[in-house]
């Protein structure tokens, strides 16, 4: 994540500099959403008079900020995005005076991609059921997705939640063609051993591992400009289904400025706090820290449909 910090809209003569609320608050939610490299681009140094010095005291306040909130700064880069000064090409002229690093394209191409835990036990959400897919018998059908953590081969035992039926993985494709195995973060079509019933929003995964759910706590991003209110029933999309919730608490609001959780009744718009969640049907959820994908919930306005927020489960009751 690359977070731009406009120089022109900050005192940095000062110190310490005061940062602006929507950095502090980019910055947070890129972290919440276990974005493993942030970078900080300081950027319309070419309209300050004194570029070396503003960007030595911005720096100084997001490196404390960063480290106040928990987050790594993966890197401090001074941008001129008007001119391209330091985007793709190393500082020239003047700059070099007081700035030798990489420019920004650098250090974008030296950070490592983020890839999906291949670690534990299999989950996918199922996105689509198809009657082609190999096996015994004309009706065999391909079971699609992403796969969300793990991964699978022909041979393994699978669980469908939430009916709880167990089959064995008879066949396995990808982009059409026969595959060995796949692993978290591939699309990949499962064929089973036995017609199950299965539809849509289902998930497959490792017997005895996808635990049900319809009480969770949850860090709460909220967009909307109608505030989250308690109580208030919202439509929730987990993987690939649509199930109705509602917020029965507000645990806390998180005040951008000193970071310290504060008593709220309700959420405003950009506000990010803490809130327990009841659902009609059970999930398999699990904490976002271990899966995006089983920890993640996007909240929709029931009445308007409009995306209202975005919830990170923190933890889970049975």
């Amino acid at each position: 994540a690359v977070v731009l910090v406009d120089v022109t809209k900050l005192v940095w003569q000062t110190r310490p500099v005061a940062l602006l609320p929507q950095t502090r608050r980019h910055a947070l939610l890129a972290h919440l959403l276990r974005v493993p490299n942030i970078v900080f681009a300081i950027n319309k140094l070419d309209a300050v008079d004194e570029p070396g010095a503003a960007f030595s005291a911005v720096s100084e306040a997001l490196r404390a900020f960063a480290e106040e909130a928990g987050l790594d700064a993966g890197a401090i880069v001074p941008v001129s995005a008007l001119r391209g000064d330091n985007v793709t090409q190393p500082v020239a002229g003047a700059w070099q005076a007081w700035y030798a690093g990489p420019s920004l394209l650098q250090v974008l191409e030296q950070l490592p991609a983020a890839d999906e835990s291949h670690a534990g036990p299999l989950a996918m959400p199922l996105q689509y059921i198809a009657k082609d897919g190999e096996g015994t018998g004309h009706q065999a059908r391909t079971l699609w997705g992403r796969i969300a953590q793990g991964r699978v081969q022909p041979g393994d035992e699978v669980q469908i939640f939430p009916s709880g039926e167990r089959a064995r993985v008879i066949a396995l494709r990808r982009a059409g063609e026969s595959a060995d195995s796949a692993e978290a973060g591939q699309s990949a079509g499962v064929v089973l051993d036995r017609q199950l019933d299965v539809s849509r929003g289902d998930w497959v995964g490792a017997p005895g591992t996808l635990q049900a759910t319809q009480r969770f706590e949850a860090t709460l991003a909220w967009l909307d400009t109608e505030p989250a209110a308690v109580g208030r029933k919202y439509w929730l999309r987990h993987g690939n289904r649509w199930v109705q919730g509602r917020i029965t608490s507000i645990e806390h609001v998180l005040d951008i400025h000193s970071l310290v959780p504060g008593e709220a009744h309700q959420l405003a718009v950009n506000e990010i706090g803490r809130v327990i969640v009841e659902t009609q049907q059970p999930l398999p959820l699990q904490p976002y820290a271990h899966n995006r994908v089983g920890g993640a919930l996007i909240v929709v306005d029931a009445t308007s449909n409009r995306t209202s927020g975005a919830l990170l489960v923190e933890r889970t009751e049975a």
